[in-house]
């Protein structure tokens, strides 16, 4: 597949080190989609909740419309996990009463921190943006949280259909093992059962978007330093590993040619052969440099050369 099929995939994946330009990017090439008459939905991962200071305003956990044709979503983790945890809460509540309800219910609030909850939370939100409140979009643009943080959040379709797998072969054979018991009564029908049926087919949905180059991708942001490249190489890898399509390598924050100081010159030439060792990590895969801007992007009007350097991720003649 050629490198310019993936970036028409109407969800992308922003993510990188952190510090490295990821939400600025992200939020350049949500402007540029929504300016070129994309119906668009921005959507922040990241605890750091930095599309506020972009925006002047906070959006929320649903779409707020920020500019035309750009809806914003921040998904907060306290407020996702809370949500999933009472969604648990509903589904278990008809099928457990008195004590043991209490014992559950006791159970399933101490496991809201526990190692693995919030992640869940977050994919499920996730989730319900891809395959539900997406279809209302032409594009849909994720700032996500730093580096590892992004590599298991977009795994999770894979290891939780393995988990949820696992528990419908359970679930099977206790009841089968109570029909044998009963003999020739009938088994009634088993609404966990059906439950994690519907699990299953939306995270296999899930799996299925983010895994198909036509619907998704993943652009890396790295700056040109030893750390973000190398760790910027080890995710392209760890994505693959798990059927996902990296689409792109942004490096961001390049010395211009010109300096003024022979301090620049210096540590330009420091970013020389990491930005060489970028390229050649990316080589059959689109490779943009954006120029060290003169000061830190305090709002959307300041993503203009962001916006200019971004504009080869997609063919916006192609949006009729």
């Amino acid at each position: 597949m050629s490198h310019e099929e993936p970036l028409m995939a109407k969800s992308l994946f922003f993510g990188g080190k952190g510090g490295v330009g990821k939400t600025s990017c992200a939020t350049a090439y949500a402007l540029s989609c929504a300016a070129a008459g994309w119906r668009t939905l921005l959507v922040s991962t990241d605890p750091a909740h930095n599309l506020a200071d972009l925006f002047g305003r906070s959006p929320g956990p649903r779409p707020t419309r920020m500019q035309p044709g750009l809806d914003v979503v921040e998904l907060d983790p306290d407020h996702e996990t809370q949500r999933y945890l009472e969604q648990v809460k509903a589904t278990l509540r008809p099928l457990v009463s008195g004590e043991r309800s209490a014992t559950v219910f006791r159970q399933l609030d101490l496991a809201r921190h526990a190692p693995g909850t919030e992640e869940a939370a977050l994919f499920d939100a996730l989730v319900g943006l891809l395959l539900d409140t997406g279809e209302a979009y032409d594009r849909l643009i994720f700032d996500t949280a730093p580096g590892g943080h992004t590599v298991r959040l977009l795994a999770l379709p894979e290891i939780m259909g393995a988990w949820v797998e696992g528990l419908m072969q359970r679930r099977r054979k206790v009841r089968s093992d109570y029909k044998a018991w009963l003999g020739d009564g009938e088994v009634v029908d088993d609404p966990i059962q059906e439950t994690l049926m519907r699990r299953r087919g939306r995270l296999a949905a899930a799996r299925e978007h983010l895994t198909c180059p036509a619907h998704s991708a993943v652009i890396l942001v790295a700056n040109p330093e030893r750390l973000p490249a190398l760790e910027t190489a080890r995710t392209r890898e760890l994505l693959e590993s798990h059927g996902l399509y990296v689409g792109a390598v942004v490096i961001n924050k390049c010395l211009p040619a010109e300096v003024d100081s022979q301090w620049l010159a210096n540590w330009r030439e420091e970013q020389r052969p990491w930005i060489e060792h970028l390229e050649a990590s990316f080589p059959d895969r689109e490779r943009i440099r954006i120029d060290h801007q003169s000061h830190a992007p305090a709002c959307c009007d300041d993503l203009a050369p962001l916006q200019a350097a971004l504009s080869g991720l997609a063919p916006w003649h192609a949006h009729a």
